[in-house]
């Protein structure tokens, strides 16, 4: 009788052993699921260590003026102006960004029409000026994807490419069809225009095949 007590407690403890075994394994399973979860969130988010996180641009402001800290040149008819960056578009110091020959540009031009606004040759990143903001691109991802400038106001950018791709950032608005700006693998330009007139949210996408739908898009902000 005592043997048949001592066999139904221990087969009460193995049983209770096995409950708890299998508590603290559905335990483990539900932890991983939720860890791997927040990991692929972080991912989406930008949270990811590998890929930088964009920069909130509402305090990122690309409006210049025409400045005497430049080199300024004398135009015909006693204008005078300045480019910001070498072989850039000059900005007059009535703060008109200017074609070669001493007109206004358009943004509604021709792309690399003689009166559209001209990206500049290659540049050294760590030498351009501090009044020009700086956007990086890469796979899926622009750096700031927004930034803002004053109605009217000359607007100078750079774009630099920081993978093996290349990249041509380009705005839907007719009223800015002019502007275009292209970068290979480590590789900067930049390009100066006049922003429009009418305040607003401008957006601008990279032309390359498939670079817009996997998130390479910003937005411009006209105040």
């Amino acid at each position: 009788m005592e043997s048949m007590q001592t066999d139904n407690k221990s087969k009460k403890k193995l049983i209770l052993i096995l409950i708890i075994g299998l508590v603290l394994l559905a335990s483990l399973v539900v932890a991983i699921v939720l860890i791997n979860k927040d990991r692929k969130t972080g991912e989406i988010n930008g949270e990811n260590n590998n890929v930088p996180s964009e920069v909130n641009a509402n305090e990122t402001d690309a409006a210049i003026e025409f400045n005497n800290s430049a080199e300024v040149v004398e135009l015909e008819d006693d204008v005078i102006a300045q480019a910001i960056i070498p072989g850039s578009n000059l900005i007059s110091e009535d703060n008109v960004v200017l074609t070669k020959d001493g007109q206004a540009t358009r943004n509604d031009a021709p792309t690399m029409s003689e009166e559209a606004p001209q990206q500049t040759g290659f540049l050294n990143r760590d030498q351009l000026p501090e009044e020009v903001f700086q956007i990086e691109i890469q796979e899926g991802l622009i750096t700031p994807n927004t930034f803002t400038t004053k109605a009217g106001a000359p607007t100078v950018f750079s774009l630099t490419g920081t993978d093996s791709y290349a990249h041509t950032i380009v705005f839907d608005s007719p009223l800015l069809s002019a502007l275009a700006i292209s970068v290979g693998p480590n590789q900067t330009k930049a390009i100066s225009f006049n922003a429009p007139t009418e305040p607003g949210t401008y957006s601008f996408y990279c032309l390359s095949p498939g670079h817009a739908e996997k998130g390479e898009t910003g937005e411009m902000i006209v105040q």
